[in-house]
Parts: structure tokens; sequence; C-alpha cells
């Protein structure tokens, strides 16, 4: 019978090998012991990861989803908050006009009317506000602010009125430049800079998509800055020297901004709906992620009472090599001393 052995070099490179080979089973378990979860998924399913892959695609798009609903629901947010302020300014506006005490004289007319100059600039500067970089009321093109300045908006209707004699000429050609179609000329052509008639759609959940449609544009909004752009031109000099027209005039504003409250109220319920979706997908999203969640850590976990078992099997294999390989060098020397 023929006996085998090997050379120094080779039982060097085995017991290398070896060595090498354990360390990275020793390193394996440690890591699935402290996380919980197995190294090799793969091995764990038998190479069937087709569950997993698809767990795994469904959470990604539920984050997405949940990402989706946190702009959109901070968007809608910063709308209600200048709708909100909107219709408290101009339902208080209309009811002191029209209910206070008549201004003695022209010149007190005048600052009446520069106070709702000073409203018109302020609603202006909060429909160009903007969240997170994008500008709310100006429909899809959130890269541009929706309107031109108060400054430039009442320059343009002074042009537009100048020469007019009557509060009602006056009245009736600020309500055209207002509501003019788009290539009619006016305000959409003019001082709006956003999309007309386009919806802002972001999927919130699944099969669950919101729209918003409220922009600088909506009617509500136009009729709002309608009213206070009457009013505000008598301190433009608008039908200057005629107390009564001038009078009459603030009063159709009033009008104006009263007459609009069904419609303001109108976008704000649709933002408020909007608002209830959003919230009602985020917990939809919330849901269905902690289920998946749960079914693909059963499938990646790792028994922690196996690998701890495995772990001390293992060290006690490594613990046998150094014996081992110390034994050896030791064989060496004392053949060497011989």
């Amino acid at each position: 019978m023929a006996l085998h052995s090997i050379g120094d070099q080779a039982r060097a490179f085995a017991m290398k090998t070896a060595t090498t080979r354990v360390k990275n089973q020793l390193d394996v378990l440690t890591k699935e012991l402290s996380s919980g979860e197995v190294a090799d998924l793969g091995q764990r399913l038998g190479g069937n990861t087709k569950a997993i892959n698809q767990i795994e695609t469904r959470l990604t798009t539920l984050a997405q989803m949940r990402q989706n609903g946190a702009e959109i629901a901070a968007y809608t947010t910063g709308l209600q908050d200048v709708l909100g302020k909107l219709h408290s300014d101009t339902s208080a506006l209309a009811v002191a006009l029209l209910t206070e005490p008549v201004s003695p004289t022209p010149d007190l007319l005048a600052t009446r009317s520069a106070e709702i100059g000073d409203s018109f600039a302020t609603t202006v500067s909060r429909l160009n506000g903007e969240v997170a970089g994008q500008f709310l009321f100006s429909g899809l093109n959130t890269q541009q602010a929706p309107l031109d300045s108060s400054e430039a908006m009442l320059a343009s209707l002074v042009t537009l009125t100048a020469g007019l004699t009557t509060a009602a000429d006056v009245a009736q050609a600020v309500s055209d430049w207002f509501d003019a179609p788009v290539g009619g000329g006016g305000f959409l052509d003019n001082a709006y800079h956003g999309t007309v008639g386009a919806e802002r759609q972001i999927t919130v959940g699944e099969n669950r998509q919101v729209s918003v449609s409220t922009d600088a544009a909506s009617q509500g909004v136009r009729d709002a800055l309608k009213g206070m752009a009457m009013g505000a031109l008598v301190s433009k000099g608008i039908l200057a020297g005629q107390y009564d027209q001038q009078l009459q005039l603030m009063s159709r504003g009033a009008e104006t901004l009263l007459n609009n409250e069904t419609r303001l109220l109108s976008e704000v319920s649709s933002v408020a709906q909007a608002q209830q979706s959003i919230e009602n997908g985020q917990t939809e999203t919330a849901a269905s992620s902690s289920v998946l969640t749960i079914a693909r850590n059963e499938i990646r976990s790792a028994d922690p009472y196996e690998t701890s078992l495995a772990l001390k099997e293992t060290e006690s294999q490594l613990e046998q090599i150094y014996a081992i390989t110390a034994r050896l060098s030791n064989l060496k020397l004392v053949e060497y001393l011989r």
C-alpha cells in the first residue's frame, strides 16, 4: 500500500486556504448575527428570488409615492394658506367698504383707496409665493412667478381706463381686462405667466391620484384681484375731480369682492379635498409598506440561535487550525535543532 505525504509548502498552502475559508465564514456569521439578516439570500431561497424582488420593487414604488405625497402636501398647504388669507382679507375689505361711513373728502377717499392698493400689493406678493423652490399659483409652470408686480398691473389698468368718465365704464373696462381669455389682450396675456386650464396630477397611493387645478388664473383669484384693483385705482387719479364717481367705483369693487366669496370658497374646498385625498394616500402607503417590510424581513432574517451555534463552531474550527499550525511550527524547529 502506497503512502502519500505532502511537502512543507503544500501543507502551508493548505493551512492558509483553510484559515482564509474559516475566517471568511466567521465574518459572514458575525455580520448575520449583528444584522439579523442572511448574507447569501440567493442560497437561502434556492435561487428563486422572484418573490423578494417583487416585494423590493413595490417598496421602492411606495417610497416614491410617499415622497410624492409629502411634496404635494406641502404644495397644497401653501395654496390653502394663501387662499385662506385671501378670503378673509377680501371679505373684511368688502364689508368695511360697504358699511363704513362715507369718506367726507376726496383726500380721505384717496387715502382709503391707497390702503386698498396696499392690500392688493400684499395679495399679489402672496400669490407669487413659493414652497420648496416651486411657485404655488403658476399651474404647471412652477419655475416662473405667476404674476407681474402689483404696480405693473395697476399701471396697465390706469392706461386702459384713462379718459373714461364714469365708474360704470371704468369698472367694466377693469372687468373685461381680468376676464379676457388667452389671446384677448388682458390679464392672462399681460400679467399672468403660468399655465391656463392645466391640472397638476400626482400619484400618492396605489390607485390614488391627486389633481390640483387652482392657480392665479382661476376665476375666484382673478375676481379677488379685480375687486381690489377697482378700489385701488382711485388713488392713481382715475376719475379725478369726480368724487361721486370715485366713490361708486370703490363700491363696485367691494361688491365684486362680496360676490366672489362663493367662488373663492369653492377654490378653498377644492384644495381641501385634495389635501384629504393626500392624507388618505399617505395612510394607505404607510400601511402597505409596513406589511411588505415585515414580509421582506421574514424572508431575509437569519435565525439568531442557529447563527450563534454556527459561529461558535466556526470559532472552534479556527482555534483548531491555529493549534495545528503552532504544533507544526514547533515540530519543524525540533527537527532543525536535531
